[in-house]
């Protein structure tokens, strides 16, 4: 099916061949031998090995001879010969015959081992078995119950243990004995089928035989959902149209994977976009000025410097996942998994440095405002007082400077010195009020280091608020996303924002559970309430125990969640990120419960 929509030459032979071969099964020895040059000297010039060992069988058996066969064989060779070179040579605008160049890099130079080897037997044990289903079993049974595709089938065996010498290996190569190989699985088919009703495992095997095309189905629709992840570029190209749905003049560029993975020019549906595949890219700082939205691929231990470059201007919005691997999982309806990994990354140009300037001192008032509460009063001026209270992000960049009523008009000059002396003081504000922040992050780091020491939950917090205020976040109810998650799986995440996003996981459980009615131990509400209604302490040592298990198993839970791919268990185009955790920790009590009964 891969073949189907790809034009090359190996593609455009196969009919060609097919013809010859029918040529051949009745007899026909001259439009076989034209049919043969053709498809051998126009478009593949290994089928001289395919095709020429069925000839050579002709003249073995005596079925044609060697005067005739030359006298079919030159003329239509030259003529063949002559109209391909002509034709190839005006549209090339250089003398060449095609095949001609092909046959001297990829067996004479050797040279398609640049685009990968595979192992001598490749074709036997993984090209014919992904090809042909189930179908192959029955090929040597064929071989054995039918003489009269002997020949033949065996001429399609030697073909592909004489081209396994190559070392570059692709099913196309040997895309014309599928053909010939499903004729002889055939007869052994019919040949069954026509004994069927001498006994009851004749009847079985009959139905063994019309089953396995049923099988061939199935395995035909897996080997399709598994092609579908092989075109990561594509998807990354349509999910950028997606994300940047209302920007204009947006300048993309397409690294070498992208391009063969899936992006084509049918893809470039925005006329003020630009699109660009340029292949000399060495992504300097002049090029990537041109650019404001990168396709590149995943980072890598052969592109390391690379992306740690182009983190310093891009930001990634998303990746795009390939192929990787197929796992078994034996806890769904589907015994097969197909894993996937990160394979393009989607990158967007930051903003200019001046606004990028802007957003880190908003952050960075808003950090000081929340935990320190901090004023920043200005010095008085020649004219009037500037009093400067910090009461939203952007009065760091932007101060309120009110004249005094009495105050008369003020030259030009004058003008130009108070901006000025203005600047100055913002200036010496905003320095010290950054070596506040700095001076918070530090004690921050150590904190967090100190914590990391002697404690083993590897960021698991015990309560929300508490993480909240420890990390500097802005609200314990900020909702989790799906990037979080994800980087938190593939390891990405620092040790701070791990500590962040298990802090979020660890809410929405509690949530979840008090949205069912189900007694949550260890609540900040019933711990005060345990403190003022217990007497004694026996009761609240009870508590504490309780307190002590149910945490154990919403670790255990958060560190189950923090591994998994929720992209496999969920549609999140049509469920949020937090209704499927909370789909998730269903089905985690579910199991439980199933497990424990």
């Amino acid at each position: 099916m891969f073949y189907m929509t790809r034009p090359l030459p190996n593609v455009f032979a196969l009919p060609i061949v097919l013809f010859a071969i029918s040529y051949w099964l009745r007899g026909q020895n001259k439009p076989f031998i034209i049919c043969s040059g053709i498809a051998i000297l126009v478009f593949r010039f290994e089928l001289a090995l395919f095709l020429g060992l069925l000839l050579a069988l002709n003249l073995l058996q005596q079925k044609l001879s060697i005067d005739g066969m030359l006298k079919i064989a030159l003329p239509a060779g030259v003529s063949i010969l002559a109209a391909t070179v002509l034709v190839d040579s005006f549209f090339w605008r250089r003398f060449l015959w095609p095949e001609g160049e092909v046959l001297w890099y990829n067996t004479i130079l050797n040279k398609s081992s640049n685009w990968g080897t595979s192992p001598f037997l490749w074709y036997f044990y993984s090209a014919l078995p992904r090809a042909m289903a189930a179908s192959l079993l029955f090929v040597p049974i064929g071989i054995y119950l039918e003489s009269r595709v002997r020949p033949l089938a065996l001429s399609a065996l030697v073909f592909v243990l004489l081209y396994s010498v190559l070392p570059h290996k692709e099913l196309r190569f040997i895309i014309y004995v599928l053909p010939v190989l499903n004729i002889v699985a055939a007869c052994a088919c019919h040949r069954i089928w026509l004994n069927s009703a001498k006994s009851a495992w004749h009847g079985f095997l009959a139905l063994c035989a019309g089953g396995h095309l049923l099988l061939n189905v199935g395995v035909t629709i897996f080997l399709l959902l598994i092609s579908g992840t092989n075109y990561p570029g594509g998807a990354a190209l349509s999910r950028l149209h997606r994300l940047e749905l209302e920007t204009s003049n947006v300048s993309v560029h397409i690294d070498n994977l992208s391009a063969q993975s899936g992006v084509s020019r049918f893809m470039e549906i925005r006329d003020s976009w630009t699109y660009s595949k340029d292949e000399t890219m060495n992504y300097t700082t002049s090029e990537l000025d041109r650019f404001t939205h990168l396709l590149v691929e995943a980072k890598n231990k052969h592109n390391t410097e690379l992306w740690n470059a182009l983190q310093e201007d891009f930001d990634t919005l998303e990746f795009i996942d390939c192929f990787n691997s197929i796992g078994i999982q034996y806890n769904s309806l589907m015994p097969v998994r197909i894993k996937t990994k990160p394979c393009i990354g989607i990158l967007k140009k930051r903003m200019s440095a001046k606004v990028s300037v802007k957003a880190k001192a908003k952050k960075a008032g808003t950090k000081l405002r929340k935990e320190k509460k901090a004023e920043a009063k200005v010095k008085s001026h020649e004219i009037g007082d500037v009093d400067a209270t910090v009461e939203t992000t952007d009065s760091l960049l932007t101060l309120e400077t009110p004249l005094a009523k009495d105050t008369e008009i003020v030259k030009p000059a004058e003008i130009e010195k108070k901006e000025a002396g203005d600047q100055a003081v913002f200036n010496t504000e905003f320095v010290e009020l950054r070596s506040v922040i700095e001076q918070r992050d530090r004690e921050i780091n150590d904190k967090n280091s100190v914590q990391t020491d002697d404690d083993d939950d590897d960021g698991v917090v015990a309560n929300v608020d508490e993480a909240s205020i420890e990390l500097g976040l802005d609200s314990p109810t900020k909702e989790i996303n799906f990037q979080e998650l994800r980087n938190l799986a593939l390891g990405k995440a620092t040790q701070k924002t791990r500590a962040a996003t298990k802090s979020k996981i660890r809410r929405i459980i509690e949530q979840h559970y008090r949205g069912k009615g189900r007694h949550i131990e260890n609540d900040s509400k019933e711990q005060q309430g345990q403190k003022t209604s217990v007497p004694g302490g026996r009761t609240s040592m009870r508590q504490s125990v309780k307190s002590i298990i149910k945490q154990e198993k919403i670790k255990e839970m958060i560190e189950q969640i923090a591994t998994m791919d929720l992209t496999q268990m969920c549609n999140l185009d049509v469920v949020s990120t937090k209704d499927c955790l909370k789909q998730v920790i269903d089905k985690m009590d579910e199991k439980e419960s199933k497990s424990i009964v």
